[in-house]
This record gives structure tokens, C-alpha cells and sequence, in this order.
């Protein structure tokens, strides 16, 4: 979208730029219970807060102009850029699958996400799926981590929860009673205080 524009700030900065924007955003959407109309605002927010943060010299306006046209413009972007699995997550989830665990996702997404994750086919392995945009409820509050164990039929002390945000999944499965895992792919995000893992497939040994 940026690119359209005339700018190219490079991937690499938008990733930061999302990453610094969503220690803000998580916590303050998390506090409240949104309708879908406001998590799709909550959504246009953090893009306009992204804009801002690559483009501090640009005015408010032009950035709620650049995150309304982003918004508009997702679903079609959904359906140009294909979506790709990490090479560990079929296998791990497989292997999960058959050794008889529930498995579930919760996410912090619109509610139309559910057609990403039909797309992907996620649905084989998922009994569970709580998105935030459905439910009201956003990562880390723990109630959107009490949905997902009570759709599972599980306990939260038998629970686990992989995400790869600290504020709202590690810190969001403690408060709900759970575990919390911190997958950092790249190894840039070092939490002393948790479990962390740099692939799916490590985290049997977290499992009792």
C-alpha cells in the first residue's frame, strides 16, 4: 500500500514500526469489550499509529487517510498475496493432533479472519478458534483466554499458550490461570521471566 503511494519504507521497518505500536495498542484495546464495528476501528487505529510512527513529519490527516484506504483494501490484499505456513507448524500441529491434545487458536484479528485460517487449513487440527473481533474480547484480556478453555472443555493449569507477542500472550495466559510460551522466531525478543521457543516444534518439552 505504501509502496502505491510513492513510499517504500522497507519491510523490515514497518515489522518495528508494528511491533513498538502494539506494546501501546494491546493493553489499551484489551481493556475494553468491542463490538466487530469497534475492533475494525481499533484495527484502522493501529495502522494510522504505524503510519505516524514511519512518518513523523506527516499530519494526522493524511495518516487516517492512509489507514481507512489499508482497511478498505484488506480483503482484496488477502486474496493477491498468498499465504504461506511456517514449515513447522503442519508438523507440529499434526503430531500435537495425534497424541491427542485439544488444540485451539486465539488471535487478535477482525472477525473475517476465520476465512485465512479455512484458507490455510487450519480448521484439520483446530477444535477451538476465539478470535477477537467474534468475542469482544482482545489479547491479553483473560477472558478471551477463559472462551477458548471452556469451547475446549480444558482447565487453564492444563493449558498452554504459544504466541509470539509478550504483553498480550504470555502475559495474557498468566492471568487467565495458563502457561505462556513466547515463540521468537528470530531470536530478537529475550523475556528472562518465560518459556521461549523458536519453533513450534520445541515446545513438547514444556509439555507434561
Amino acid at each position: 500500500m505504501l509502496q502505491e503511494a510513492g513510499r517504500d519504507p522497507g519491510l523490515e521497518r514497518i515489522h518495528s514500526a508494528y511491533l513498538k505500536t502494539e506494546s501501546w495498542w494491546v493493553p489499551h484495546y484489551a481493556a475494553r469489550v468491542l463490538s466487530e464495528e469497534e475492533t475494525a476501528e481499533a484495527y484502522r487505529d493501529l495502522d494510522q499509529k504505524v503510519f505516524s510512527l514511519l512518518y513523523p513529519g506527516e499530519s494526522e490527516t493524511e495518516a487516517f487517510r492512509v489507514s481507512k484506504l489499508v482497511r478498505r483494501k484488506w480483503p482484496e490484499l488477502e486474496t493477491e498475496i498468498p499465504l504461506e505456513l511456517y514449515p513447522d507448524v503442519e508438523p507440529s500441529l499434526g503430531r500435537l493432533a495425534g497424541s491427542g491434545y485439544a488444540l485451539g487458536l486465539i488471535s487478535n484479528a477482525p472477525a473475517d479472519t476465520i476465512r485465512v485460517v479455512e484458507a490455510l487449513g487450519l480448521r484439520r487440527y483446530l477444535g477451538t478458534i476465539v478470535i477477537s473481533g467474534a468475542v469482544g474480547y482482545t489479547k491479553p484480556h483473560p477472558e478471551i483466554f477463559r472462551i477458548a478453555l471452556r469451547e475446549a472443555g480444558v482447565e487453564a493449569p492444563e493449558a498452554i499458550h504459544v504466541g509470539d507477542l509478550y504483553e498480550a500472550d504470555v502475559v495474557g495466559a498468566r492471568n487467565a490461570g495458563m502457561e505462556g510460551i513466547l515463540i521468537d522466531r528470530d531470536d530478537s525478543d529475550w523475556r528472562p521471566d518465560c518459556p521461549r521457543v523458536r519453533s513450534l516444534a520445541e515446545i513438547y518439552q514444556f509439555i507434561k
